[in-house]
């Protein structure tokens, strides 16, 4: 790797070709191949295939025809019986699906197609429409002309002399509405080549990162491998265009490291994005006088007990102050669930305080997680839109009589927020940014899984504490499903009686902005994330001119001027390091590079930054700033942004994009946790008007107290 000392210049590659696949299975810029490579059995019904990117994209030097390698979950071609087996990983089929069970493989095999087995003559494909409520033994239906009932146990007896086995599970329906078909599991076969697009459990997604982890030499020679054997440069070069076909080799530069503070340490500047908490405070340290620890899981109440004081004391070494003893239920939570609980210790400490002369509620619970899976959401939403309290959830393999030291400092980190404490922050502030009053924001939307009705969840972020720029506080809103652009940033709307009212998530921020600094912020700088290029439109027309809106309607001469950057991290562009004959094999790209120039827009205003610490090929954070009113210069604007990736208070790392959208994913997250499952919606979509929200979908009121920490890390 090659570095120009005097200017800060980084030499590295960027793989750019074309490729001309067959007998693929093709997305509409990515295909997969079982000849790509060897295809990997996750043992839990799916295995995994190699795939190929390729793009066509406008850049300062032309056309770039861009290739890099992927991987992607496919359903095994096996039969519908045994990916039952594998995927709920039960060796024991005898038994019926439990309910967790049955809608677990619904959602599996929803909308996959089969193929029967049973007559070897005559293979027919289907597509899964769902499974029958009822078992197949009890499934019946009408036959010939006179419609006499008949199982389809004995059907099959009849019919095609089988013995089905597996008549406690249900079957598989198929066809439409008017011509139901439904076929028993162990005459069914999954088709091969199917992409499974529902979310990875933990094994799988780690199977997969194995795959897909490589050092940067390695995934180059990948990609240039792929595109050799599927791209004829020759016949390209004859055509009307022509190819060079080797990686395009770009410079860029690596931004200086901020340095951070922290309570007892004045300069201390991370080495290589990464950083630890040995002998550093925090910057403000919280203060708990009201706190209490409920146990959901099956660990001895001894270890919780050693756990809580490690934890606590971990808490009080990093500058925290912590008081007393943790409050606990007169009887145990094993014979309550989780909201008889939760009410019982709310109601029972409200009584001791009231006794105390302190009628306060908690201000800190922490919780042990149940083992089985499913229950934070719930945790989170009774706590914090019931009962007025902030939690701190701990999953039950962690509490241990002798806990990882990483862990609880990691837990601590995230306890100080919520106890409304400051972590560390930047020695030198935001640099460009001091001498005005500047409030940045982060925003995202989660939408919905496919099949599940349930709303798209807006989270917006803004800073407090100017100009540390190290608080954030959240507005949390539910919208239509699928819909990407914010409405509630700036919304008129009238109630029953016909009187106008605004609905404004920036106007929202602005004022608690104002509340803490008593200044208005000066200058705006808003950070979007999960906006696609063709939104990028959408997004300039609504959500700035939302924006602008929000500011007038506080005062109509009230117009700070506005920068808006897009995020983009779901991208195909891969940096790798330059190699030379003194580092053959380099580790990776530095936190800090910065590319401008080469595979930029020609005509608009963006960059990549890799602000993360990266061991193999880096995939950089693109940056396009669509409405810059404050006229940054492109250095003012990656210094700015560099800087905030350092700024993330949950760990001690340079993060990959910037704090104020990490922080809106979190908050769009927890909101999406105090929703529910609706199933497939089909009958509440066909009363439901397009363009209203149910009521019984929008979100619950966070309280107020809740709301004035960040409660969402």
């Amino acid at each position: 790797m090659e570095i120009e000392d005097d200017k800060r210049k980084w030499c590295f590659v960027l793989c750019d070709d074309q490729v001309n696949a067959s007998d693929c299975l093709n997305a509409p810029t990515t295909f997969f191949s079982t000849k790509f490579g060897p295809v990997i059995d996750t043992k839990e019904g799916l295995e995994l295939w190699q795939g190929c990117y390729k793009g066509v994209c406008l850049s300062q030097c032309g056309l770039d025809l861009t290739i890099d390698t992927t991987v992607a979950p496919f359903y095994k071609p096996i039969s519908v019986v045994t990916f039952v087996g594998e995927f709920l990983g039960r060796t024991d089929l005898s038994r019926p699906l439990s309910h967790k069970e049955y809608a677990k493989i619904e959602r599996a095999l929803k909308g996959i197609q089969v193929e029967t087995i049973h007559q070897p003559d005559k293979i027919m494909k289907y597509r899964i429409k769902g499974l029958t409520v009822v078992p197949l033994k009890e499934l019946m239906f009408p036959i010939g002309d006179d419609g006499i009932m008949t199982t389809i146990v004995d059907y099959y007896q009849s019919r095609y002399n089988r013995n089905l086995e597996y008549i406690h599970w249900p079957c598989l329906q198929c066809g439409v509405s008017g011509r139901q078909i439904f076929l028993p599991m162990e005459v069914c076969k999954v088709v091969q080549g199917q992409r499974y697009r529902e979310k990875l459990s933990t094994t799988q997604a780690a199977k997969l990162l194995k795959v897909t982890c490589k050092r940067p030499h390695t995934r180059l020679k990948g990609i240039m491998k792929v595109a050799k054997s599927n791209f004829d440069l020759g016949e390209l070069t004859e055509g009307e265009f022509s190819a060079s076909g080797f990686p395009k080799m770009l410079y860029g530069s690596v931004l200086p490291t901020p340095l951070l503070k922290y309570g007892n340490e004045e300069n201390f500047m991370p080495s290589g994005g990464r950083w630890n908490m040995v002998n550093k405070k925090l910057i403000d340290g919280g203060k708990v006088e009201r706190w209490a620890c409920l146990n959901f899981s099956k660990v001895p109440a001894l270890k919780v007990e050693s756990f809580c004081t490690q934890l606590i004391n971990m808490c009080n070494d990093m500058g925290m102050v912590f008081e007393g003893q943790p409050l606990t239920l007169p009887q145990s939570t094993k014979c309550m669930d989780i909201q008889s609980a939760l009410n019982a210790l709310d109601y029972h400490t409200l009584e001791l305080f009231a006794h105390q002369g302190r009628p306060k509620r908690l201000q800190l619970l922490i919780v042990i997680l149940p083992e089985e899976k499913g229950h934070y959401g719930t945790i989170k939403r009774i706590c914090e839109t019931q009962l007025g309290i902030v939690s701190q959830c701990c999953l039950p393999k962690h509490v241990k009589e002798h806990a990882n030291a990483e862990y609880l400092e990691n837990v601590a980190l995230k306890i100080n927020l919520k106890a409304g404490g400051r972590n560390a922050i930047l020695q030198e502030g935001l640099p460009f940014l001091s001498g005005i009053p500047t409030i940045i924001f982060g925003a995202d939307v989660s939408h919905p899984s496919p099949g599940v009705y349930s709303p798209s969840i807006s989270a917006v972020v803004a800073s407090m504490d100017w100009p540390e720029v190290a608080t954030y506080r959240c507005v949390i809103s539910a919208q239509l499903p699928k819909q990407e652009i914010i409405t509630n940033l700036f919304q008129v709307t009238q109630d029953t009686n016909g009187c106008v009212k605004t609905d404004s998530m920036i106007k929202e921020l602005l004022l608690s902005f104002y509340q803490k600094n008593h200044r208005k912020p000066e200058r705006i700088i808003f950070y979007r994330d999960g906006v696609s290029e063709s939104q990028f439109s959408q997004v300039l027309l609504h959500e700035v001119d939302a924006i602008r809106k929000a500011c007038m309607s506080l005062d109509e001469y009230y117009l700070p001027p506005i920068t808006f950057v897009l995020v983009q991290k779901r991208h195909q562009t891969r940096l790798f390091p330059f190699v030379t004959t003194r580092d053959p094999e380099p580790k990776g790209i530095l936190p800090g590079t910065v590319v401008d120039y080469g595979i930029c827009d020609p005509w608009g205003f963006d960059f990549y930054l890799s602000s993360h610490a990266s061991e193999g090929s880096c995939r950089p954070t693109h940056y396009t700033v669509l409405f810059d009113e404050n006229r940054f210069t492109p250095g003012a604007l990656q210094s700015i942004t560099y800087n905030l990736c350092y700024t993330y208070a949950r760990c001690t790392r340079s993060v990959s994009i910037v704090a104020p959208v990490y922080y809106a994913h979190l908050a769009a997250s927890r909101g999406r946790s105090y929703q529910g499952n609706f199933g497939d919606g089909s009958s509440i979509r066909e009363t439901t008007p397009s363009d209203e929200l149910p009521e019984f979908l929008q979100l619950p009121k966070i309280d107020g107290d809740v709301l004035e920490v960040m409660f969402y890390c």
